[in-house]
């Protein structure tokens, strides 16, 4: 009685060599640049809002806001790319191809 009796006889013990979803990865790791780059806007935009503010001789809290929205759109922009971008990733590694 040599062989395992529990063992599958196709796998033949070792169990099979994969690799991750490359394309999953990659347009997880896209998407999540995307989204650092919509934070890094939004930084920006508020940056020249206050900037804008700080240098007028009479400060209007209008002007103040529009700069805070529009600065903000680009951080709506960002969080849906910063979720699905985690979500391929996180695929992109649990998903698994069989290597040749």
């Amino acid at each position: 009685m040599s062989e395992n009796p529990y063992r599958s006889p196709s796998t033949g013990g070792a169990s099979p060599r994969t690799r991750s979803t490359r394309w999953l990865v990659w347009s997880g790791a896209v998407c999540l640049g995307l989204a650092s780059l919509c934070l890094s806007l939004t930084v920006v935009g508020m940056i020249v809002s206050f900037h804008t503010i700080a240098q007028s001789q009479t400060p209007n809290p209008a002007d103040l806001a529009h700069g805070i929205r529009m600065s903000m759109l680009a951080t709506v922009a960002g969080m849906p790319l910063g979720i699905v971008g985690v979500g391929l990733l996180i695929a992109g590694l649990i998903i698994r191809r069989p290597v040749e």
